[in-house]
């Protein structure tokens, strides 16, 4: 098949295109190289991928790159929360109109599958600690957020026009793996660096906040498994499985081997409190079955 990957430099990127190259596939990689480095190019191109230079928010380079493409992977966003925070703006001209930029482009191309990257941001704050379903309300507190959330209503909006145009979204919890970019990097990522310089592990707030956490290469089965069994539909990508900060400090520095302290440092704005994902409905419609734990970290530790 030929699939465009939008953002496909980024950290999920670069393990999906792989993934896909594996499969035999035939790959466009669509990216402005905001969240990566030109440099890691050249090995791709080596492996026959198409590398295109440019920007969602460019309507006419989007278009001319979905030409002749059976599936769009849209991966390319604005993913930092802090960002989303200081300059919401840019935030919302990137996920949403960025998107909707895409999916027209799809459209027009007569694309007939778009697998869109969402997020557990859209779920936001005041829920018990019950796990999240697709179909609960939503109420997100960040700008960035919002913006995702509202780039599923545009998706929807736009699809419901079309009967021949298949798109999935997929909401992904917290991801970790090697190769992820400390500017936008997860907690875990977070507490290697701090592990590896033998420096106490820092923690926002109390520690009592719950994570799902999610392997890069679960991710990537679960954008495969979409590929080859979805049609129409938004679904948690997840592990299924919550855990304090507090416990995955405690067990990241006891599989490190070392004696380092956890300290408490003030709470961080726009940070959920609560997070844990039902991964049923991914399960039973896409075939989605995450093989990968939290024990991976020790081969990120090493």
């Amino acid at each position: 098949m030929k699939i465009l990957v939008t953002g496909g430099m980024g950290f999920i990127g670069r393990h999906l295109v792989i993934h896909l190259l594996k499969k035999g596939n035939k790959i466009t990689i669509f990216d402005n190289f905001s969240n990566s480095d030109k440099k890691s190019i050249i090995n791709l191109q080596n492996e026959g991928v198409n590398v295109i230079e440019g920007d969602i928010t460019e309507s006419d380079k989007i278009l001319n790159a979905a030409k002749d493409q059976d599936i769009v992977i849209h991966l390319a966003a604005k993913i930092s929360v802090d960002e989303s925070i200081k300059n919401p703006t840019e935030t919302f001209r990137i996920n949403v109109n960025g998107t909707k930029n895409v999916l027209e482009s799809c459209k027009k191309n007569n694309v007939k599958k778009i697998i869109v990257a969402s997020s557990a941001a859209v779920y936001g704050e005041g829920f018990p600690k019950i796990k999240l379903n697709e179909n609960m309300k939503t109420n997100p507190i960040s700008p960035y957020g919002k913006s995702k959330l509202i780039m599923e209503q545009e998706i929807k909006k736009i699809i419901s026009k079309y009967d021949d145009m298949n798109c999935i979204i997929l909401r992904f919890f917290n991801i970790f793996g090697i190769g992820q970019s400390f500017e936008y990097a997860g907690v875990i990522t977070k507490f290697i660096k701090e592990i590896s310089m033998n420096k106490p592990v820092k923690i926002f707030g109390d520690g009592m906040q719950t994570r799902d956490f999610v392997s890069i290469h679960d991710v990537v089965e679960s954008i495969y498994d979409a590929i080859k069994n979805g049609k129409n539909g938004t679904y948690n990508i997840a592990s299924g499985k919550a855990i304090t900060i507090n416990e995955l400090a405690e067990f990241m520095i006891s599989l490190s081997r070392k004696d380092l302290d956890i300290h408490h440092i003030s709470e961080k704005h726009g940070d959920i409190r609560y997070s844990e994902a039902d991964i049923s409905l991914a399960k039973s419609e896409i075939k989605y079955v995450p093989k990968l734990g939290l024990n991976e970290i020790k081969n990120l530790l090493e």
